[in-house]
């Protein structure tokens, strides 16, 4: 426990939550608890968390998913080796109970490459909880989240990796991510404030060809580009399956 903390962000739980991180802390000196008096949503909440967070390196978990087993000794280790400013690893996509180790990218290009050449040659996953990162490559550059938006990593993890010179990625099953029904990415049908937080995400993307990735080469643009229509035309067709089923 000495060579990390554990960070928990209560987001105005409305269960015993609280409570129960309070007795953890009791039994966990390396604990920090912050309870949020307004609720800020994923990105809001991990920002909060970086701001505070002593360590070199930051990852991210969800509440309902879990590490694989040993999987942060491996992750530290190989950082300690590579000195790199971004790990990217692996998870696997489960049902509630229903354990899988099946690897959900297993990417060919394992080799150490900039942040451009990594979005270029691997398609990084959306997901910033499969990234082990420099903290002061988030907080000196100022890479915060957008706050209070239910889809607010898919532009995220492009910039964060677009500012890093020594990224890889490794095979590496660092999460067992447990897919419900009422996660953020299995109720896009289902909510508009989800629609158009798509629309706001994939306007985002968008303009990011004109500023942050203006200077990248035209592979990494168009890439950037195509994910950002992509990303508006589903919040685009989900809009109108929403609007016919309301």
């Amino acid at each position: 426990k000495d060579t990390y903390e554990v960070i928990c962000i209560d987001d105005c739980s409305t269960d015993d939550t609280r409570s129960w991180l309070k007795e953890q802390q009791k039994e966990h000196g390396n604990l920090v608890v912050i309870e949020n008096e307004k609720n800020i949503r994923q990105g809001g909440a991990r920002n909060k968390g970086v701001k505070v967070a002593k360590g070199k390196y930051v990852c991210f978990i969800d509440q309902d998913d879990y590490y694989h087993k040993e999987s942060i000794t491996q992750v530290y280790n190989h950082l300690t080796k590579n000195d790199l400013e971004i790990l990217i690893v692996d998870c696997a996509y489960q049902s509630p109970g229903k354990e899988s180790n099946a690897l959900q990218h297993n990417f060919q290009h394992r080799e150490v490459m900039t942040g451009d050449e990594q979005i270029e040659k691997n398609s990084i996953p959306y997901a910033p909880w499969k990234f082990i990162f420099l903290r002061t490559l988030m907080i000196n550059k100022n890479l915060f989240f957008a706050e209070n938006e239910r889809i607010e990593d898919v532009d995220w993890v492009h910039v964060l990796t677009h500012h890093a010179t020594r990224t890889q990625y490794q095979p590496i099953l660092f999460i067992h991510y447990n897919k419900t029904t009422v996660s953020t990415t299995m109720t896009s049908y289902k909510s508009p404030e989800t629609v158009y937080s798509t629309l706001r995400v994939g306007k985002r993307l968008i303009e990011l060809t004109q500023s942050t990735f203006a200077n990248s080469n035209d592979n990494v643009k168009r890439y950037i580009s195509n994910l950002g229509e992509r990303m508006y035309h589903i919040g685009v067709r989900s809009y109108f399956f929403f609007s016919s089923n309301v």
